[in-house]
């Protein structure tokens, strides 16, 4: 029976890929913190990086590696009320009997009475399942994705409950991700100081000579060969990128999977149209995306960037723009907040995001006509 060629890449957005490129470290610290107890710095962790460099992913991986000791995993996104949420899955996935869903007038409830209040509901819905899985020798772990997006005194909440699970010395453990700046700015709010304290994992580029190993190895247990100039060509194209990995990856792949009955090595051709189309879909998934809520100053303000490379002065911006540089220190900041760019240093700013630079350039007159 001839064999299926599976393409094993995973563009989708929240998509698990095959392998996690270059998240060594931060699986390995997950895992100490599950394995080395109450108190262990791993088993409370934030994790910040861009749009697209496989956060999403990554609080996956961990949930699995949870489950793989025999933890309970709850995972949310930040929409609408985390703590409602949180309780929602607890009732929903737990076997305590104690924990369970009562619905009226639309209002999800767990374990508790109408009088109760929100604390009190969190607080003992999470205590009631993180001291019965303690007892038999696991843990609950709770992960919240696009974090900078929920509501500060949601997050006080969980935050103050997880606290006190690890007082009372319980199994608990709280991974929260979302993109930098807005996660810095949600923590140093009032009364956060205890996530403040969280171990820090900031999900950078992945090294070109890690992807080019991994997708090697991915794309030849699929049943294709990727080597030579070709491999090269494929993994720079990526810029490092975690979506992009995965992007460019699918796409090269479909192509030199269409005469894989003649020929199982994915040639210079199939690499040069699977990236060009790969870059139009980034474009439009990740690119337009970035910039759809940004006001025309901003916009502005990245199309003078764009005529740089590398860091840019943000004095040369203000001259260019015909601006004093302190009018523009609101508009830095929200380009910064979004990720969209990053300040290296003091008084310079670079593109956070690959090829927005060679967008911006190539798109400029049409994106300013959209305002």
């Amino acid at each position: 029976m001839k064999r299926t060629i599976i393409n094993p890449f995973k563009p989708t957005a929240g998509a698990e890929p095959p392998v996690l490129i270059g998240r060594e470290r931060v699986i390995d610290d997950f895992r100490d913190g599950i394995e080395e107890g109450v108190g262990a710095p791993g088993r409370l962790m934030r994790i910040t990086g861009p749009r697209g460099s496989g956060k999403t992913a990554l609080l996956t991986e961990l949930g699995d590696i949870a489950k793989s000791y025999g933890w309970h995993v709850v995972d949310v996104t930040a929409a609408g009320s985390i703590v409602d949420a949180v309780q929602h899955e607890l009732a929903r996935t737990s076997g305590n009997t104690e924990v369970h869903l009562e619905a009226s007038l639309g209002v999800v409830k767990a374990g508790v009475s109408k009088s109760s209040t929100g604390p009190e509901t969190l607080r003992g819905v999470l205590t009631s399942v993180a001291s019965q899985e303690t007892q038999h020798g696991a843990g609950l772990l709770v992960t919240v994705d696009e974090i900078q997006d929920a509501d500060a005194d949601d997050v006080r909440l969980i935050a103050a409950a997880v606290q006190h699970l690890i007082r009372e010395r319980k199994n608990i453990a709280f991974v929260f991700a979302g993109l930098t700046m807005g996660v810095m700015d949600l923590i140093n709010g009032r009364a956060l100081t205890f996530l403040q304290r969280a171990k820090a994992e900031e999900l950078a580029s992945i090294p070109l000579s890690d992807v080019s190993d991994s997708m090697a190895s991915t794309v030849e247990g699929a049943g294709l060969h990727l080597n030579g100039k070709v491999l090269e060509m494929t993994a720079c194209a990526t810029r490092g990128y975690a979506y992009l990995v995965q992007l460019v990856g699918y796409r090269v792949f479909a192509n030199a999977r269409k005469h894989a009955d003649r020929d199982v090595s994915i040639s210079l051709e199939d690499a040069r149209k699977g990236i060009e189309e790969a870059y139009g879909e980034f474009e439009g998934s990740v690119l337009d995306v970035a910039l759809a809520d940004l006001p025309l100053r901003a916009i502005e303000y990245l199309i003078v960037m764009a005529k740089h490379e590398g860091n840019v002065p943000t004095k040369e911006i203000a001259a260019e723009l015909s601006l004093p540089p302190a009018s523009l220190t609101a508009t830095r900041r929200q380009l910064i907040k979004a990720q969209v760019i990053d300040a290296p240093s003091r008084g310079v700013v670079r593109f956070s995001i690959p090829l927005l630079r060679e967008y911006l350039l190539k798109s400029s007159s049409e994106i300013l006509s959209r305002y």
